[in-house]
Order: C-alpha cells, then structure tokens, then sequence
C-alpha cells in the first residue's frame, strides 16, 4: 500500500479544483482539510477531496 493510494499532495488538489496552491493552503487554513505532514510534504486525503468535489457538482447542477 503507497501513500499516493490515499492521499493527494496540496499540488495535485489544486491542480483538481483548477487554483492556485496557495488557496489550497487557505483552505487548509480554515479547516476544508484534514491534512497529514510526512517530511515536508502536507498530504490530504483523497476521501476528502471526493467529497468537496461531490459537493461542488451538486451545487453547480442545482445552479442549472
């Protein structure tokens, strides 16, 4: 089992939701995220991010 299996790094979530890493930081910030620290690497988890975008498509088909 890889710790890339249940984690993103901050680049990649950004890289998913199309911003900038130093929102993803904000987020983590205010809360959006558990994240995990290994090193120098902040990783969040995966389960997470399928939820913040599952929520985002919800609230963009509602939109419609």
């Amino acid at each position: 089992m890889k710790i890339s299996d249940h984690f993103f790094t901050e680049s990649q979530v950004a890289s998913i939701f199309g911003v900038n890493r130093i929102t993803i930081w904000r987020w983590i910030k205010e809360g959006k995220f558990d994240t995990q620290k290994i090193g120098q690497e902040v990783l969040i988890p995966k389960w997470q991010v399928e939820l913040i975008k599952e929520d985002k498509a919800k609230r963009e088909r509602t939109r419609l």
